[in-house]
């Protein structure tokens, strides 16, 4: 073999395993590509994630203001309608049996009633914890208030009703029977709400 040959052969080797390292190094490259993509992908797909958790956790809270400002509009409500029923039914309804009506009683209790409806309002605009442990308290006077009402104000005129011989003819009487068991019934749903257990059922009329 020639000189020539020679180097020409060594040139031809020379230049293929430039070729083979080349390969190795385009492939080398690839592969890093390929690491730094998934990397890339996987700190996207945490930060979707985060985002994510965070707001469902949003929205919980949020659930959870929207059901206590409902629980108090609900409890206003109530009270509102207590109130009402007293002094459009009650009051009638012992005109109409012919028994004494105690204004001053009745109106210290309508105001007790106006005084909760009032702190209820207020706890609409407070603190979630703030509220939740007022709203315990406020309850239970609510509560309490319902229950002098039934004790010195209802029971008295049921009582005395059913005593006469001839049951007198009372539209007042009866409207206020059914709406005050009604209400008792929806206070009683209110009493089982998260805060507490209170029995209301208690100051039921019943026939």
């Amino acid at each position: 073999m020639s000189d020539q040959e020679t180097e020409k052969k060594n040139d031809e080797g020379q230049e293929g395993q430039k070729e083979e390292t080349a390969g190795v190094e385009i492939k080398d490259v690839d592969s890093l590509a390929d690491l730094s993509e998934l990397e890339k992908i996987k700190l996207e797909l945490q930060k979707e994630k985060e985002k994510a958790a965070q707001e469902l956790a949003e929205g919980e809270d949020e659930d959870e203001d929207l059901r206590e400002v409902d629980y108090l509009q609900k409890l206003i409500t109530l009270s509102v309608q207590f109130d009402h029923h007293c002094s459009m039914w009650l009051m009638p309804a012992h005109i109409d049996c012919g028994i004494k009506f105690d204004h001053q009683l009745s109106e210290a209790y309508a105001s007790n009633l106006n005084t909760i409806q009032s702190f209820l309002r207020l706890l609409e605009n407070v603190d979630g914890v703030t509220r939740e442990l007022v709203t315990k308290d406020v309850i239970l006077k609510l509560r309490s208030t319902l229950s002098l009402i039934y004790r010195n104000l209802v029971k008295p005129l049921i009582r005395e009703v059913s005593l006469m011989k001839k049951k007198p003819k009372s539209e007042s009487l009866d409207n206020f029977k059914t709406n005050w068991n009604e209400r008792l019934m929806e206070l009683q749903k209110a009493c089982d709400f998260e805060y507490q257990v209170l029995d209301c059922k208690g100051f039921m009329i019943k026939d």
